[in-house]
């Protein structure tokens, strides 16, 4: 009997290390499963790829190495979800922590004995959004802001049963700045990470205002098509995500990347985050989403600017001096509204409101009675029996995400001089004026880091330019409003006055810009340039002077000429003048052709540059 019990004990003892081992296969199997990764935010994105997780805030882990590990982060989880242990506070335990890991674990090992906890905090929350569908939101680009540059992509929970979907909540993803910092600082720490990237819920019509109303930005929402059960999971991870920071990057680890992992991390058909490596624009990231078959319709939200815009197309000048004599005057006088049909009355009304709101939230005007105004104005209106009028702002032909794509490569002959050089030239993105214009902002260019070279008969390789940031924005005036118009640029460049001689440059400008019938736009600046090389005299030139630039844009094709003037600052007897003539034309999707010149002269010398191009849009 005794050896009986003893062989039976040994049998036994012994299914224990094997069971481990099969539970422990099992487990590391899982480990590596895309989802899983995707919940852990380890993703791989930007020129340097970090080790383990984005996530760098210990709380979000359950294991001492989970921010590196996550095989060890999947056993400690799992060993909390299984754990009988009582707990002092439930909404504090590891199931009402992370409900999203309990949910997939529950599918994955639907028969291991799982502990439910009561999470009441959780629960009161889901109710709260109590999620039937999942908007993505695309505010088209803010050229004034160096983190909204190229856009924002954010979400929309709709509420069960609402149809107002002001009153649906936004999940956003954006850098918590300090207000303290200026632009310069801001750029600085958004490219290296310096700010910490949080996940908020909040209002939707918050962010409407922020977006719409105050930056005058147009936006688009798309429907996802995800499954009730992926709407489901998406809620529970965002609750993961609350309280948690990332390191923010403009180009890679920004808005748009971490919402496709939230989208991933949510269902496990999609694979949106790996396809992008190094950066993440966020237009690249909508047309993923399209491409794999995640975005349905989409709607479209005028900006205030634009609404204003269509307004003031169908009123008469009248009435737009009408309507800012019932803004900026700080005695309100109905005399002449009165003398208006109804239906005038009302449109003057409509646009003497909206412009009382743009005066208000542009900061364009230090009116105190700015506020009370505005309420008056819309008292006034709703007394009047006329519901609609005005015909609706017609949506762009062409949304943002159905543009060019923004990565671009070309080749060039180029002449110099009578010397003749090839091109080869590459820009990562963004967008200039000779570009075709669909899905993109009316005279605005943006680039960053691109650059060309070119060789020669003599087969000698050299860097033609590089473009460190180049960003210009020619936004019209219209009979309310007065956008400033202005350019940045600092490149690597050859100047021709130096014997083709590669400087630093940086210059920039304002003004303002006249919009010409619908596909013309003429701009004045006034410029300053400074350039670094040691043939300049003192080992600088400092250079300012006027500039009239003129653009047109047509459906396939595009001209932009200008004529500069500079006096140099550093020598005052000497002067430059310059002349630039481009055009472009489509010719198929994808492709275009380019053909320019320049001509500069001094008061001692002349220069000339012709370029034919083909780019290839990718």
């Amino acid at each position: 009997m005794r050896s009986l019990a003893f062989f039976s004990c040994l049998a036994i003892g012994a299914t224990f290390p094997q069971a481990h081992a099969v539970e422990d296969s099992v487990l590391s199997s899982l480990a590596q499963d895309p989802q899983w990764l995707s919940m852990l935010h380890y993703d791989k994105v930007g020129v340097v790829k970090q080790v383990g997780s984005q996530i760098e805030d210990p709380n979000f882990f359950l294991s001492s190495e989970g921010q590196i590990s996550a095989k060890a982060e999947l056993l400690a989880t799992y060993k909390a979800f299984t754990s009988k242990l009582s707990v002092q506070n439930p909404n504090e335990s590891a199931q009402c922590r992370f409900p999203g890991r309990l949910a997939w674990l529950q599918a994955k090992l639907p028969d291991r004995d799982w502990v439910e906890r009561s999470c009441s905090d959780f629960e009161e929350w889901r109710l709260q959004l109590d999620a039937e569908k999942i908007f993505l939101v695309f505010p088209a680009a803010y050229l004034n802001s160096p983190s909204s540059m190229y856009g924002h992509t954010l979400f929309r929970v709709k509420k069960r049963g609402n149809e107002t979907p002001l009153l649906d909540y936004a999940v956003n993803y954006a850098a918590n700045t300090d207000p303290e910092d200026n632009q310069l600082v801001f750029s600085y720490k958004g490219l290296t990470g310096g700010y910490p990237g949080v996940l908020s819920v909040m209002p939707y019509y918050q962010k409407v205002k922020e977006y719409n109303f105050l930056e005058n930005r147009d936006i688009w929402e798309y429907e996802l098509s995800l499954t009730p059960s992926e709407v489901d999971q998406f809620v529970r991870h965002i609750w993961e995500m609350k309280g948690t920071s990332m390191p923010y990057y403009f180009f890679s680890q920004n808005c748009s990347y971490q919402l496709l992992t939230m989208l991933d991390a949510a269902s496990p058909r999609l694979n949106l985050a790996s396809q992008f490596s190094i950066w993440a624009i966020p237009a690249d990231t909508v047309r993923e989403m399209k491409r794999q078959g995640v975005l349905d319709e989409a709607n479209y939200r005028p900006s205030t600017l634009n609404k204003i815009q269509n307004m003031l197309a169908q009123v008469s000048p009248k009435q737009i001096e009408l309507a800012k004599n019932l803004v900026e005057p700080e005695t309100l006088d109905l005399s002449q509204l009165n003398q208006l049909s109804v239906v005038q009355q009302a449109q003057t009304l409509d646009v003497a409101y909206e412009y009382s709101r743009y005066l208000s939230a542009r900061k364009k005007s230090t009116l105190s009675h700015l506020s009370s105004r505005s309420i008056k104005l819309l008292s006034l209106r709703s007394k009047l029996a006329a519901p609609k009028v005005f015909e609706a702002v017609e949506p762009p032909l062409i949304r943002d995400d159905q543009g060019h794509e923004t990565a671009r490569v070309g080749v060039a002959a180029e002449s110099r001089n009578g010397r003749g050089y090839g091109v080869l030239d590459y820009r990562p993105s963004y967008h200039d004026v000779l570009d075709p214009k669909g899905g993109y902002l009316k005279g605005a260019e943006l680039s960053m880091f691109g650059g060309s070279l070119r060789w020669s008969d003599a087969k000698q390789l050299q860097v033609n330019h590089f473009n460190f940031v180049n960003i210009h924005s020619m936004a019209p005036r219209n009979a309310l409003m007065l956008p400033k118009s202005w350019h940045v640029n600092a490149s690597l460049i050859r100047d021709i006055t130096l014997e083709d001689e590669l400087v630093f440059r940086l210059k920039g400008g304002a003004g303002v810009t006249q919009q010409i019938g619908q596909n013309s736009l003429l701009a004045f600046f006034w410029n300053g340039s400074a350039s670094a090389d040691n043939d300049y005299h003192d080992g600088y030139q400092l250079e300012t002077g006027p500039q009239i630039k003129w653009i047109w844009n047509g459906d396939v094709s595009n001209l932009s000429t200008s004529y500069q003037y500079l006096f140099d600052v550093n020598r005052h007897n000497a002067e430059r003048q310059e002349v630039k003539v481009n055009y472009s034309h489509t010719i198929a999707e994808g492709w275009q052709w380019r053909a320019g010149g320049q001509y500069s002269n001094t008061r001692d010398d002349e220069w000339g540059v012709t370029q034919l191009s083909v780019f290839h849009y990718f």
